[in-house]
């Protein structure tokens, strides 16, 4: 089971690149919901995240207490879901707006603004997740602010 929760916490292995495995961690969220709004309906990307969500919680603890580790960088399932939040709500493929969605939740992500790094200090997957469930709800309100303002000019 420990190879399968590697193989799952790692996106396939992308988590032990050497290059930014978080941003190729986001940027694989944004190819995984790109692909299902245009072949298929967003429907299928809130039943995507919804299982990524419940089974990650279970695969990181297991994967974290076989390592003896609190925060491996090879974890990037997290950035996944985190990067999803914004997606949630673009219902159609606009590639300023999906930009808006990546480089905001890459910068709160990367610079942990309150209360991010309160939700990254608790133990276990929670705290692993939920520092950028946070940070991707921060991606949300900045993309939601924009289509405001866009639509309103």
């Amino acid at each position: 089971m420990i190879n399968f929760s590697k193989y799952f916490v790692s996106l396939a292995g992308i988590g032990f690149s050497p290059l930014a495995p978080g941003t190729l961690g986001s940027i694989s969220a944004i190819i995984i919901w790109y692909i299902l709004i245009s072949f298929l309906t967003i429907s299928y990307f809130y039943i995507f995240f919804t299982i990524i969500c419940f089974t990650s919680f279970y695969l990181i603890n297991l994967y974290l207490n076989e390592t003896k580790k609190d925060d491996p960088s090879e974890v990037v399932i997290d950035e996944l879901i985190g990067q999803s939040i914004p997606l949630l709500f673009l219902f159609e493929f606009n590639l300023f707006e999906v930009l808006i969605a990546f480089s905001a939740f890459r910068f709160f992500d990367i610079y942990k603004i309150y209360p991010v790094n309160k939700a990254e200090e608790i133990q276990g997957s929670m705290g692993v997740i939920l520092d950028d469930i946070v940070a991707g709800i921060y991606a949300l309100v900045i993309v939601m602010s924009y289509k405001i303002i866009f639509i309103l000019i």
